[in-house]
């Protein structure tokens, strides 16, 4: 483990009247939050709330974009498209939401990745649903994590694929980072094989026997391997690994490869399919 590694922090605390008043901006942003929440009440659709606190942020000259729309671009192609309710330039994103229960660990990854795509450190996730306005400060701080080393196991039966795909995720890493959400870790990937003239299928459609067929998470490469992403964990977990082998073998691949962009470092790791001998097949030499 990298002692170097900052971990992201996506349980930050929940903002203090105190913590407000020493952010003057954030506080004069609360304040009109919670006129809206006077105003209106709970409970409402969420775009009413989003019209008014707009209104009043621009009354009270707080400059802001409302519903902004930026592109995550990887090798000249679109890999993912963020939407956050409110900018703030250089200052603060906001999330406006109406919520029967508590903030959810996917609205602070939802924020997150804006606050990432934005560069913007301080974000704000707002609930109009309960009795009083509720709020949650989140901070986004920046990974830097190095490459792990990469090792061919014997079992890959295509080692110039295998180390392809290993270039093509450290590409990934160096020109994003850590802190983005699964899917736009899937996207660079697909716009990576498609910059390389790699033939993939993404999320491909497999019968399950006689019970029908599954849409898996997955990437089919070449026709001859498949890749698992996923993101935002700890580390690459033993169900990681399980899911990539039961895709493997519903797929009839041999091999594959299993990738976790985590919260502070990277992980990745080759995969046989169960039942093939991790010596049935030899690697090309270099």
């Amino acid at each position: 483990m990298p002692s170097s590694a900052v971990v992201l922090n996506l349980w930050e605390h929940q903002m203090r009247p105190e913590s407000a008043q020493k952010d003057p901006f954030t506080h004069a942003v609360i304040g009109r939050a919670m006129e809206v929440h006077r105003a209106l009440g709970p409970g409402l659709d969420e775009i009413f709330y989003h019209r008014l606190l707009s209104e009043k942020l621009a009354a009270a000259g707080i400059e802001h974009l409302l519903k902004p729309r930026r592109e995550l671009l990887h090798r000249g192609l679109v890999a993912d498209l963020f939407e956050p309710d409110m900018v703030f330039p250089g200052r603060l994103i906001a999330e406006l939401k109406v919520l029967r229960g508590a903030f959810a660990p996917a609205h602070i990854t939802q924020l997150l990745c804006y606050q990432k795509c934005w560069d913007i450190s301080t974000g704000l996730l707002f609930d109009f649903e309960k009795e009083s306005l509720n709020f949650k400060r989140i901070i986004y701080t920046p990974v830097n994590a190095p490459f792990p080393p990469a090792e061919v196991p014997a079992f890959v039966s295509n080692r110039d694929l295998a180390m392809l795909l290993v270039r093509l995720v450290g590409e990934m890493l160096a020109a994003h980072g850590l802190g983005y959400r699964e899917t736009s870790y899937q996207g660079m990937l697909s716009a990576a094989l498609k910059a390389e003239g790699v033939p993939f299928s993404a999320q491909p459609l497999c019968p399950v026997g006689k019970l029908g067929s599954a849409t898996l998470r997955c990437f089919i490469v070449g026709g001859e391997c498949c890749v698992t992403l996923t993101a935002l964990g700890e580390r690459l977990t033993a169900a990681d690994r399980a899911i990539t082998q039961t895709y493997l073998r519903w797929l009839n691949l041999p091999w594959g490869l299993a990738v976790h962009f985590g919260r502070a470092w990277l992980d990745m790791q080759f995969v046989v399919r169960p039942g093939v001998s991790a010596h049935r097949f030899k690697a090309t030499a270099d």
